[in-house]
């Protein structure tokens, strides 16, 4: 599930990725194509008076970079339950991006019930 925009949810509070994956060597990339997408730059000036997209952008995924400890840019993710798709310890993700990854061990941690 991808971090809400802001990464804050609808009260305000703090969202912590369970996983963040490492974007600095597509930031570029993402700047492009975000750039290339008018429509969007359109929206968000007239719905939500935001200008700056392009560098709204640029800091959450430099936020979660920090936040990462790792990366200088990332995303977040939270995984959904597993049921009627994997088993619970599956993560191809984990697989598929190998360093690009890292988990969040707080964040699972959480999850656990007593």
């Amino acid at each position: 599930h991808a971090m809400p925009h802001g990464l804050r949810d609808p009260l305000r509070r703090r969202i912590v990725p369970g996983v963040w994956v490492n974007t600095t060597a597509v930031q570029e990339t993402k700047r492009a194509a975000l750039a290339a997408h008018r429509s969007q730059q359109e929206w968000l000036d007239v719905s939500q008076q935001i200008n700056e997209y392009m560098l709204t952008m640029e800091r959450f995924a430099s936020d979660l970079g920090r936040m990462s400890r790792r990366f200088k840019f990332a995303e977040g993710w939270r995984r959904h339950l597993h049921y009627g798709f994997c088993s619970e310890d599956a993560d191809p993700l984990a697989i598929a991006l190998r360093q690009n990854y890292l988990q969040n061990k707080q964040y699972e941690a959480s999850l656990e019930s007593d």
